[in-house]
């Protein structure tokens, strides 16, 4: 029997395979237009879910590399409905789920950027393809944690893609992730440990003297960028040997401009010629973040450093501190909002316990859904418990799907049941009622009581950093209440909840 991961015909996995190479060696030689319109005929000309998925997944690739203000959420939903249908793939599944991690990096939502390398990673760790196309994945994986700032765990999946490497008879090289290890070292050099940074960027250039032949043009670059920032430290090899150079792409894609541009930073640094230094980083090509933010301030003080002129490098150096104390601090609330994700999946486990029963479960969420409700609802009756029975509705909702898609969309919906475990009490009943409604059967609860809840409940939502996971789309919440007395007309009391509740929202619209 086939496996549900296997391309269905070896024709079919050949013709996948081929179109793969043709992306990759347009993505890595920075020319992403071209992958753009390969990947637009084949959406055009073909009905396989699993073609025009990849095709889609290499076009949202090229349009990140060229750092275009077009959001990519509309081309991700897409790309996740092709992937419903098609069935399991796990490499096209996990490159799906870097590809939005990178989406919403660039787009200034961590938290949604790490839920969803959380997921690729799962993902990945089952796959059984060993080619290169899943070497690649692993490849992309890596970078998209480095360019986020989570260096051990990029470096952690470079090593993944190398395993895969071994496994499958190529060379290592295949999966340098030159990016990954340039990053790691100049962070260290931010961090004041320059001494490490150099013997990282020894590594990389061993490493890439050795295995050129085989490096693509984009791992080439990085691997220029490692031996130019080498000589501006003033460390090149003994006995006279040169550092490998050779050229840089001429390629508009931003993902290669803003390092080739760096490079010729640190070449001026390395020939005296300082003043040529710091003309070009006053350039706009200069600013960006492929190599972190700090870099050019850390480029600007060496340069200033070698003109003579030491406050003006104190002064860069000052700047450079300010970008990576603020990265840091981004990074500690990033794992502040782990443990508080952790919290609440601890709680919606135990309420998914407590109310054990596939079928009475919302898939998404993991609370009860409107089933669970109905028989919760009889099984108060049979006891002669009233209850206070709460209706909840999503401000703003539409607007994360527009602006981010339905993958930030969900996100937001598991977030909120995660709110609700947190709010309620152990005998309360927190449950998804649909779409963006939720709803809560607070037993034995009279009207004010239960509107304190509420007001714990609305509390949680408000004090939510929405900006950090899907931002500039702010998201609030509609409540209303209505008493079910022990063996009441549940569909009544929920339609009288629903009154209340779009009368809330109507007193809150502007006049």
């Amino acid at each position: 029997m086939a496996r549900r991961d296997d391309p269905p015909t070896r024709a079919h996995g050949e013709q996948l395979a081929a179109e793969w190479v043709t992306f990759r060696d347009l993505l890595v030689a920075g020319r992403s237009a071209d992958a753009i319109a390969f990947a637009d005929r084949i959406a055009a000309e073909s009905g396989d879910p699993l073609r025009v998925a990849q095709a889609l997944i290499e076009k949202v690739a090229g349009l990140l590399n060229q750092g275009g203000a077009a959001r990519p959420a509309p081309l991700l939903d897409r790309i996740a409905e092709l992937l419903r249908q098609a069935g399991h793939h796990p490499r096209l599944s996990g490159e799906y789920h870097v590809l939005a991690a990178y989406a919403a990096f660039a787009d200034g939502s961590m938290s949604t950027a790490v839920s969803n390398l959380v997921q690729a990673e799962r993902v990945l760790r089952g796959m059984t393809e060993a080619n290169q196309a899943a070497v690649s994945t692993w490849h992309d994986m890596s970078v998209t944690y480095s360019a986020m700032g989570f260096h051990a765990k990029a470096v952690d999946a470079m090593r993944a893609g190398r395993r895969v490497c071994v496994a499958a008879g190529i060379a290592e090289a295949n999966c340098a992730c030159l990016e990954t290890l340039v990053r790691s070292a100049v962070a260290r050099d931010h961090h004041g440990m320059s001494e490490d940074c150099v013997r990282e960027l020894w590594e990389v250039v061993t490493f890439g003297r050795a295995a050129e032949p085989d490096l693509t043009v984009s791992d080439r670059t990085y691997l220029r960028y490692a031996a130019a920032r080498l000589a501006a430290f003033g460390h090149r090899p003994a006995g006279g040997d040169p550092l490998p150079g050779g050229t840089t792409p001429d390629s508009p894609d931003r993902s290669f401009s803003q390092v080739v541009y760096l490079t010729e930073v640190c070449e001026a640094i390395a020939e005296n010629r300082p003043d040529d230094a710091l003309r070009l980083l006053g350039e706009p090509a200069a600013s960006g973040s492929w190599l972190g933010e700090a870099e050019p301030h850390r480029l600007r003080s060496i340069a200033m450093s070698r003109t003579g002129d030491h406050a003006g490098a104190v002064q860069a150096e000052r700047a450079m501190l300010r970008v990576i104390t603020r990265d840091d601090g981004t990074l500690r609330d990033r794992y502040i909002d782990s443990v508080n994700a952790r919290l609440d999946q601890d709680r919606l486990r135990q309420i998914a316990q407590e109310h054990a029963d596939a079928a009475m479960s919302d898939p998404l969420t993991g609370l009860p859904n409107r089933r669970r409700i109905t028989a919760f609802a009889a099984e108060l009756a049979a006891r002669g418990a009233d209850a206070a029975v709460g209706l909840i509705d999503l401000d703003g909702f539409k607007a994360v799907n527009d602006t981010h898609g339905h993958s930030s969309g969900d996100l937001v919906l598991q977030r909120i049941a995660g709110l609700l475990a947190q709010s309620v009490r152990g005998q309360d009943l927190p449950a998804r009622f649909g779409g963006d409604e939720f709803m809560v059967l607070l037993p034995e609860t009279g009207l004010a009581e239960a509107r304190e809840v509420g007001g714990r409940i609305t509390a949680a939502v408000v004090g939510e950093d929405w900006e950090a996971l899907v931002p500039g789309t702010p998201v609030g919440m509609s409540m209303g209440w209505a008493a079910l007395p022990a063996g009441g007309d549940l569909d009544a009391v929920v339609r009288a909840a629903d009154e209340e509740l779009y009368r809330e929202k109507r007193a809150l619209r502007p006049a």
